[in-house]
């Protein structure tokens, strides 16, 4: 049986609260809101992948989170998370999605990114193929009518600082009340 899946930074609950918070006061728009339950940082989409495929990829990033931990040991030695600020709102008009962003993401973003699509290239998962675009959805079914709306959304943006302490492989599913993530399995990022 396949499932659709992707890895992902995983947002702290304190965070969500934060950010729904801040969308609820700052950014109430007209638009299908995501559940704060659901905000993460995709790291990689991976689609339709079946039990076996699912099995080899978490065997083997549980091979290699230890090679991947000790990457990022001298960012934690006076903290204990890792840091992302989302400061630009941005849009995908295709699946018309607005979602935060980084104006300029942190190495160890890409770092993480780059190690688990070579690690899921190993278990035979094709990724689509296009520039990695970290970001955070807010809003579904988004229609802006010109690119001057959102200059003026990012006018007016107070910057939103994240604390990453982990990141999961997440199930995708549709349910009654839409889509909804389930984390399967979940790697910290400090030892």
């Amino acid at each position: 049986m396949e499932k659709r899946m992707f890895l992902a930074l995983d947002i702290t609950e304190t965070d969500k609260a934060k950010l729904a918070q801040w969308r609820n006061e700052q950014l109430t728009l007209p638009f299908k809101a995501i559940e704060p339950d659901n905000f993460h940082i995709t790291l990689a989409f991976l689609g339709l992948i079946n039990t076996t495929q699912q099995t080899h990829l978490t065997h083997s990033i549980n091979q290699q989170i230890d090679s991947i931990q000790q990457r990022f040991l001298p960012l934690f030695q006076h903290q204990s998370t890792l840091p992302i600020t989302l400061s630009k709102i941005d849009y995908f008009k295709k699946p018309k999605v607005l979602h935060l962003m980084p104006a300029d993401c942190p190495d160890w973003v890409l770092q993480l990114h780059k190690a688990l699509v070579e690690i899921s290239h190993s278990c035979n998962i094709s990724l689509e193929n296009r520039p990695y675009k970290p970001h955070l959805s807010l809003y579904r079914k988004a229609k802006f009518s010109s690119d001057s709306d959102l200059l003026l959304l990012n006018q007016a943006l107070d910057s939103q600082q994240l604390k990453i302490q982990s990141f999961s492989l997440y199930h995708s599913f549709s349910t009654e009340n839409g889509v909804c993530y389930q984390p399967i399995q979940t790697w910290l990022l400090k030892r």
